[in-house]
């Protein structure tokens, strides 16, 4: 949450701009093999099979009389094995020699970026041939994603509320979440159960939002209302139990409003509801203008002789919630990932919530990972069922999403430099929205309209923790 991505972006941006064309290829090198990344001589028939980082190599430093700049990104964790094999690129020689002879000099309108979450696994070697720039988070903070987003709202109005909300929660909730904060006093951090940066709550904040608020509100105790829904579902969503009372009590002591505690009468804009513990029990209907407790909207179970036990899925206030935040978040075509013990119905849920999905706007693919899942799986999993719509771009049919479920996401095999080889490949497909051919072509192929969702369950017997 440094802005490293930003930071190169702006840089490209800016030299188009002042007319140096710059083109970057961004490729992780760890979403594939070091065979897949820098080719494979066949050692009885000598047949040269050609990697996909050998072959935009050498794509890129054929000579050109045009102005240009082309940059390629490397984004993804720094290991022995793939990086000792540029020592040769990154020194004085400029050269990368693959295994059957080849030899490609790295020209003066190319260069080579690393962006890297750390150098935990990275030699002296390679280090001292870099160039190091530090981005630390701590300079970037929330503020900017939060102006950025507020920007784009159209009325000045509500620009203006959703700042002065903003200003009365977030900056204590999140000192009281990341550092333990409360009133100056420094107490115990709240424990989440997957590890969240600041930057990363906010977004989810702006997300929700973005769900939540479909036209333009002018009244600030309703905007309030929607304000606190989307906290409660963003900087509070993973909190532990034990979390989530302090974060409901700190909350509402912020707010400064009054709490209705009959139980007869809901709780209306500018009031709190005090009939069940917690706000995380409340839903605001934005019909009604009410708080209704998620007790209440539990549909009634009606009992089919037709379907099998194991498809029978009595709906609680959890599914119910559950269900309400998939589908806001499929509503505006945002990933969603559900973290829980084992045993709470996540697959269970998500199923259910997509078999009632209509099949004449949505394809569902289901994959479950396992410890032996390797990316290749995936890839090939995707590619069969996206089908060619121009010379690069391959999707759905027309007119279709397809949402792509993947269970039990921390599964894989951590590699001995601590990666996941197949979230490495998600991390790209969905930062760019795509990725590149393993086959004959090495070409990049660019997925689109394609929905993610994920359940996993907490790290620990057999499941890893996931790089955040």
């Amino acid at each position: 949450g440094g802005g490293k991505s930003v930071v190169i972006s702006t840089l490209c941006l800016a030299q188009t701009k002042l007319g140096l064309l710059t083109k970057l290829y961004t490729l992780n090198p760890k979403a594939m093999s070091v065979i897949e990344l820098y080719g494979i001589l066949d050692p009885t028939t000598r047949d040269w099979t050609d990697g996909v980082l050998s072959n935009i190599f050498r794509e890129i430093n054929k000579p050109t009389d045009k102005k240009e700049r082309r940059y390629i990104l490397f984004d993804g964790d720094v290991d022995a094995l793939w990086v000792e094999n540029m020592n040769s690129v990154m020194d004085d020689n400029k050269l990368l020699t693959l295994a059957n002879g080849e030899r490609i000099r790295l020209q003066k309108h190319c260069a080579l970026l690393f962006e890297v979450g750390d150098l935990q696994y990275a030699s002296p070697a390679t280090v001292s041939r870099c160039g190091m720039v530090f981005v630390d988070p701590k300079n970037l903070k929330y503020k900017p994603y939060w102006q950025k987003w507020t920007n784009q709202r159209s009325s000045k109005q509500e620009q203006l509320l959703l700042d002065r909300l903003f200003e009365k929660y977030v900056p204590y909730l999140i000192d009281m979440i990341v550092e333990g904060i409360v009133d100056g006093r420094l107490g115990e951090k709240l424990k989440t159960i997957v590890p969240q940066t600041d930057l990363n709550m906010v977004t989810q904040l702006t997300t929700m939002l973005d769900a939540l608020l479909e036209q333009e509100i002018d009244d600030p105790d309703v905007l309030e209302c929607y304000f606190l829904e989307a906290l409660y579902s963003s900087l509070g969503a993973s909190l532990l139990e034990a979390g989530r009372s302090k974060f409901d009590d700190f909350v509402k002591r912020l707010s400064s409003m009054s709490t209705t505690n009959d139980e007869t009468t809901l709780a209306r804009p500018g009031e709190l509801p005090g009939q069940l513990p917690t706000l995380y029990d409340f839903h605001f209907e934005g019909k009604v203008k009410k708080w209704v407790p998620w007790n209440k909207l539990v549909p009634e179970y009606v009992h089919s002789p037709e379907v099998r036990f194991i498809d029978i899925l009595v709906p609680t206030v959890d599914t119910t919630r559950t269900n309400w935040l998939l589908g806001q978040m499929v509503k505006i075509k945002h990933p969603v990932v559900l973290v829980g013990e084992s045993g709470t119905s996540k697959t269970a849920t998500t199923l259910n919530f997509l078999r009632k999905l209509s099949p004449d706007t949505n394809v569902l693919l289901i994959i479950n990972f396992s410890s032996r899942t390797t990316s290749m799986d995936i890839q090939r999993n995707l590619e069969a069922n996206v089908e060619k719509r121009t010379k690069e771009t391959y999707g759905p049919p027309m007119g279709k999403r397809l949402l792509v479920f993947m269970d039990d996401m921390n599964m894989p095999r951590v590699d001995e430099y601590g990666t996941q080889q197949p979230i490495a490949l998600l991390k790209l497909l969905l930062e760019k929205g795509a990725l590149y051919d393993r086959g004959k072509e090495m070409t990049c192929k660019y997925l689109r309209d394609l929905g993610f969702m994920a359940a996993m369950g907490k790290a620990g017997g057999g499941r890893n923790e996931v790089d955040p």
